[in-house]
Order: structure tokens, then sequence, then C-alpha cells
């Protein structure tokens, strides 16, 4: 990846800087001793994807986010380097984790499921018969992720969000 010099340093930069020293800092309990972004530091807690000290895909994005953010500002890129690295490890699921991944149909991507009235309804039944589409960006992820330096060079593809 080519890096071009950080403008010049602005006030939120700073802003910017006080909050990822905040979060990095490890005495700070959110990040587990292997490195890993916890979803909270609260060790007890209560939300739909977390019960304390956990972590969620949206916790990995967002690290990944923080340490981008932090080498267009610093010019350093070993903490977003390190942050794909763990994610990597412990985030995205290898082959043999996902089986039937690589058996993905990019011109039947999914079967439709209809919206029910109320949660009490679901699981609804899904129907075969609704045509879908295709995914328009299969291809390119495929040809991305197969040819990436720091990929698993497999057509597997997990999308963080």
């Amino acid at each position: 990846m080519a890096v071009t010099a950080a403008p010049a340093a602005t006030g939120y930069d700073q802003w910017f800087l006080n909050l990822y020293n905040q979060l990095t800092n490890s005495s700070n309990g959110y990040f587990s001793p292997k490195g890993i972004p916890y979803h909270s530091v609260e060790q007890l807690i209560v939300e739909a994807p977390d019960y304390g000290h956990e972590t969620t895909s949206e916790t990995f994005s967002y690290w990944l986010w923080l340490t981008a953010d932090f080498g267009r500002v610093s010019g350093d890129w070993t903490a977003f380097n390190n942050a794909w690295s763990v994610t990597m490890q412990y985030d995205v699921p290898n082959a043999a984790n996902q089986p039937g991944c690589s058996a993905y149909n990019a011109s039947s991507p999914a079967t439709y499921g209809p919206e029910a009235a109320s949660p009490a309804s679901y699981p609804v039944a899904l129907n075969s018969s609704v045509p879908v589409g295709s995914d328009p960006l299969s291809a390119e992820l495929t040809s991305t992720y197969l040819h990436c330096g720091s990929c698993r060079h497999t057509a597997d593809v997990i999308q963080l969000h």
C-alpha cells in the first residue's frame, strides 16, 4: 500500500489521538490479554450480542477503523497491521471452521424469507421459488481476496460489518 504524507495536524487529530490513547491503554480494559478488542469494558452486561467481556465482528471493524485513522494521523501503520493480523487470527474463520463457504453460488446467493408481523412468528418458512437475483460483487471480492498479500488465498470470503 502506498502511503502519502499526512496533512498538517488539526484539532480533530488531537481529539482523535486522545481517544486512541484512551482506548488502547491496556489498563483501561478494552482489550483481552491476547489483544482481542472487547465489545465493552464491563464484565457483566446484557445486550443482544454481548454478555460482558466478549467481542463481536463490529468491535473488530471499529478497531480496524481506529488503527487506520491512527496510521493516517501518525504515519505509523504498525497498529493497523497488528489489528489486521489479530482479526485474521481470531475473528475470520478459516475454511475448516466454515465448511461449505467456498460452495457459494453468486447466481443464487440467497433464499427468500418473508417479513413477519411479530417476532413470535419467526422463524419464517423460506421460499426458494421467489427470484432473488445474483450477487454483483462476488467475482470482484473473490478475485481480490485470492490475491491479497495478507489474506488466506481462498475463495472463502467473510464480510465484517
